[in-house]
């Protein structure tokens, strides 16, 4: 049975003094894939928001704003682990955002972005 996508915790962040435009968790945060996957964001984890070209801010939002923003806090530690392969860590990026709002038309357009700029191990 399948079960329904869904973040768990809150994605409370501080901002870092010393390197601009990075932010800590405060606390876990996960997000639930609707196959049950657990995508874990440990405590004290770096992130840096979406990769948003400046140009795009209009349409998109920017790194911090939008409803991209707690699907990014996933990626962003898991673009860094690389514990599992960059395929799932994009798609679980755009299941993510859709569950967050994001329309279809946007977050395909989001995901294909990352399939063809974004990182790969």
């Amino acid at each position: 049975m399948m079960n329904k996508a869904r973040f768990e915790g809150k994605a409370v962040t501080e901002w870092l003094q010393r390197e601009p435009r990075k932010m800590r968790l405060v606390s876990e945060f996960s997000f639930i894939d609707e196959n049950g996957v657990c995508w874990t964001a440990p405590k004290k984890s770096i992130i840096d928001g979406s990769s948003i070209p400046r140009l795009f801010w209009r349409v998109i939002g920017s790194p911090f704003v939008g409803l991209h923003r707690r699907a990014s806090i996933i990626h962003d530690v898991y673009c860094v682990t690389k514990s599992r392969p960059h395929s799932e860590v994009h798609r679980m990026y755009y299941d993510a955002i859709r569950c967050d709002g994001v329309s279809k038309f946007k977050a395909k357009l989001m995901y294909n972005a990352i399939k063809i700029g974004g990182p790969k191990w």
